[in-house]
């Protein structure tokens, strides 16, 4: 994506953290300034950025749903997510990835629950993201595998690569997870290659 692209802006501003300790507490945070340099605003004595959600507005059209209002909250693809069985924490995930959030959120769902992977091979399988387009963004490994072959001849899925320059590298995601195994144990993973890999760790005290 050209810099100055909004979307293109996000894959560099966002970021995703998956936490849990030994007390239950779980945390799966995705934060974003939304664009690079966020609002342009520093907080004073606290040295961080505001972040630039307008951006997730559409502004346009004055009279759309989505336009800026007061008391308004906008659209947003950030979507921190955990999964319970009757109550307990199974599996705890997220992603950066701008639009592509929420599809790589599910597909690392449905490859670990509905093709039987582990949660670090889930997170490092080759992804696709359709928002209801006439082509799909697709990274190659999944343009090239049986299923992304599949789809392009028999249903005729038309695949774009997302940009092959910085900051995506036509990757999807950089995805971190936390599985939470029998006997309070803990697998903790991330990204092994996109965006340079990610960082996963249990400790024990």
């Amino acid at each position: 994506m050209p810099p100055g692209d909004p979307e293109g802006d996000a894959l560099r501003s966002t970021t995703h953290l998956t936490v849990a300790d030994a007390e239950g507490t779980i945390v799966t945070y995705t934060f974003t300034i939304e664009s690079t340099g966020g609002n342009g605003i520093v907080v004073p004595r606290w040295g961080f950025l505001l972040n630039n959600e307008l951006t997730d507005f559409d502004i346009n059209k004055l009279d759309h749903p989505n336009s800026p209002d007061g008391g308004k909250r906008p659209r947003s693809s950030i979507a921190p997510t955990i999964v319970l069985r009757d109550g307990v924490p199974v599996i705890a995930t997220g992603t950066p990835g701008g639009s592509t959030i929420i599809t790589t959120v599910l597909q690392i769902l449905l490859e670990r629950f509905d093709l039987g992977k582990s949660l670090p091979e889930a997170i490092a399988a080759p992804r696709a993201a359709q928002r209801n387009g006439a082509t799909t963004q697709a990274e190659p490994a999944f343009i090239a595998s049986p299923e992304g072959q599949e789809l392009a001849s028999t249903f005729g899925h038309k695949f774009v690569t997302p940009s092959l320059d910085p900051p995506t590298n036509g990757e999807i995601g950089a995805a971190t997870g936390i599985e939470f195994l029998e006997g309070g144990d803990m697998l903790a993973a991330a990204e092994p290659v996109r965006r340079g890999g990610g960082s996963a760790q249990v400790v024990s005290p």
